[in-house]
Protein backbone atom coordinates (compact mmCIF):
# COMPACT_ATOMS: atom_id res chain seq x y z
CA UNK A 1 0.00 0.00 0.00
CA UNK A 2 1.00 3.55 -0.87
CA UNK A 3 1.43 6.87 1.27
CA UNK A 4 -0.90 8.53 -0.38
CA UNK A 5 -3.73 5.39 -0.15
CA UNK A 6 -3.82 5.95 3.18
CA UNK A 7 -7.12 7.62 4.76
CA UNK A 8 -6.17 10.97 6.55
CA UNK A 9 -7.28 10.14 10.43
CA UNK A 10 -10.47 12.22 11.28
CA UNK A 11 -10.42 12.84 14.89
CA UNK A 12 -13.62 14.45 14.93
CA UNK A 13 -14.84 11.62 12.90
CA UNK A 14 -13.14 9.16 15.13
CA UNK A 15 -14.30 11.45 18.32
CA UNK A 16 -18.30 10.39 17.31
CA UNK A 17 -17.20 7.05 19.18
CA UNK A 18 -18.44 8.25 22.96
CA UNK A 19 -15.53 5.51 24.04
CA UNK A 20 -12.84 7.68 22.14
CA UNK A 21 -14.49 10.68 23.70
CA UNK A 22 -13.78 9.57 27.44
CA UNK A 23 -10.24 8.72 26.48
CA UNK A 24 -9.91 12.05 24.73
CA UNK A 25 -10.90 13.77 27.96
CA UNK A 26 -9.20 11.74 30.28
CA UNK A 27 -5.76 12.01 28.71
CA UNK A 28 -6.00 15.81 28.84
CA UNK A 29 -7.47 16.05 32.22
CA UNK A 30 -4.24 13.43 33.98
CA UNK A 31 -2.05 15.78 32.16
CA UNK A 32 -3.48 18.96 33.22
CA UNK A 33 -2.95 20.49 29.82
CA UNK A 34 -5.24 23.59 29.45
CA UNK A 35 -4.97 23.48 25.58
CA UNK A 36 -5.59 19.91 25.31
CA UNK A 37 -8.22 19.65 27.38
CA UNK A 38 -10.29 22.71 25.38
CA UNK A 39 -8.76 21.16 21.93
CA UNK A 40 -10.49 17.41 23.51
CA UNK A 41 -13.97 19.88 23.96
CA UNK A 42 -13.10 21.32 20.40
CA UNK A 43 -13.46 17.86 18.93
CA UNK A 44 -16.16 16.27 20.69
CA UNK A 45 -18.42 19.32 20.41
CA UNK A 46 -17.44 19.33 16.38
CA UNK A 47 -18.36 15.62 16.56
CA UNK A 48 -22.23 16.18 18.16
CA UNK A 49 -22.09 19.54 16.19
CA UNK A 50 -21.14 23.12 17.20
CA UNK A 51 -24.45 24.97 17.01
CA UNK A 52 -26.70 22.57 19.06
CA UNK A 53 -23.45 22.66 21.45
CA UNK A 54 -23.66 26.06 21.38
CA UNK A 55 -27.22 26.42 22.12
CA UNK A 56 -27.09 23.70 25.05
CA UNK A 57 -24.19 25.82 26.71
CA UNK A 58 -26.19 29.55 26.08
CA UNK A 59 -23.08 30.67 24.03
CA UNK A 60 -23.43 31.83 20.07
CA UNK A 61 -21.47 30.00 17.98
CA UNK A 62 -18.76 31.65 17.36
CA UNK A 63 -18.13 32.40 21.06
CA UNK A 64 -18.02 28.80 21.65
CA UNK A 65 -15.36 28.05 18.55
CA UNK A 66 -13.52 31.33 20.20
CA UNK A 67 -13.45 29.56 23.62
CA UNK A 68 -12.17 26.37 22.42
CA UNK A 69 -9.51 27.41 19.96
CA UNK A 70 -6.21 27.16 20.12
CA UNK A 71 -5.75 30.76 21.47
CA UNK A 72 -8.84 30.11 23.48
CA UNK A 73 -9.16 30.53 27.55
CA UNK A 74 -12.92 29.82 28.49
CA UNK A 75 -14.11 31.05 31.99
CA UNK A 76 -14.73 28.44 34.48
CA UNK A 77 -18.51 29.06 33.90
CA UNK A 78 -18.10 28.74 30.48
CA UNK A 79 -16.36 25.86 30.52
CA UNK A 80 -19.09 24.10 32.80
CA UNK A 81 -21.70 25.23 30.53
CA UNK A 82 -19.95 23.73 27.53
CA UNK A 83 -19.18 20.34 29.40
CA UNK A 84 -23.17 20.12 30.32
CA UNK A 85 -23.81 21.00 27.09
CA UNK A 86 -21.69 17.79 26.16
CA UNK A 87 -23.35 16.01 28.77
CA UNK A 88 -19.50 15.49 30.49
CA UNK A 89 -19.84 14.70 34.17
CA UNK A 90 -16.26 15.55 36.12
CA UNK A 91 -15.54 13.35 39.08
CA UNK A 92 -12.93 14.06 41.76
CA UNK A 93 -10.63 11.81 44.44
CA UNK A 94 -7.87 12.55 46.49
CA UNK A 95 -4.94 11.69 45.18
CA UNK A 96 -3.43 8.67 47.80
CA UNK A 97 -0.24 10.34 47.91
CA UNK A 98 -1.28 13.62 49.49
CA UNK A 99 -3.88 11.84 52.09
CA UNK A 100 -2.33 11.69 55.41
Amino acid sequence: MKISELETFDSVKAAQDPVVQEELLNMAWEDGDIPALTHALSVIAKARGMAETANKAGLTRPALYKALSDKGNPSLSSLLGIMKALDIKATFHASTSNAG
